[in-house]
């Protein structure tokens, strides 16, 4: 009986196209602003101190929240989601399989023409930029937050949320080209046990 074999010829193509961050608007004022909340523990309680902050702190009034629920998986609904909302924040990933998801759904949304941010711990960016890198699209706007999220004083949470706010607004309305320049040259910290002892 004759073998075959399936021989890979090298195409030069890239395995995923290359994504530039979406055009941002000026102002957020009077846009429709989604929060994608990836169902992680604790998410919730900084996308609504960071809704709150947005409303209170920058004029921001119509915002709808977009909940995936657990475990972690990619949002189903990022076409629907696309044709209703105007920018869009995505999190907050804070464990290995959150924090993938979160990005993908954050260039998801990237490639369906939504500006967007994404809500991560700090142990967690340099997965989230791997992710990004991955997905084709390097210059995807990640927001380092403090990590852990979850805390005893649900106060402290929900003011990881709140300090936040003004980077999503800077973030989300600086000039695509600058974001892009930005986040593709970013090095974010290696996790403090990943850190080689000296």
């Amino acid at each position: 009986m004759a073998s075959t074999q399936t021989v890979m010829i090298p195409t030069g193509e890239p395995a995923t196209a290359a994504v530039n961050p979406t055009e941002r608007p000026k102002s957020l004022k009077g846009l429709r602003v989604a929060l994608l909340d990836n169902g992680k523990e604790f998410s919730d309680v900084v996308l609504d101190a960071l809704a709150e902050a947005l409303r209170r702190e920058h004029g921001v009034t119509n915002i709808k929240f977009w909940r995936k629920g657990f475990p972690a998986k990619g949002a189903p609904f990022i076409a629907e989601m696309a044709a209703e909302t105007d920018v869009a924040i995505s999190g907050v990933g804070h464990c290995g399989s959150s924090s993938p998801w979160s990005v993908i759904d954050a260039a998801n949304l990237e490639k369906a023409g939504v500006p967007t941010v994404v809500l991560i711990s700090r142990s967690f960016c340099p997965l989230g930029q791997i992710v990004a890198r991955g997905e084709g699209h390097h210059g995807l706007p990640i927001i380092m937050l403090p990590h852990p999220i979850g805390e005893a004083d649900e106060s402290e949470i929900a003011r990881k949320g709140t300090d936040a706010a003004a980077e999503c607004v800077r973030l989300l309305t600086t000039p695509a080209d600058a974001i892009g320049k930005e986040f593709t040259a970013k090095k974010f910290p290696l996790p403090e046990h990943a850190v080689p002892r000296r």
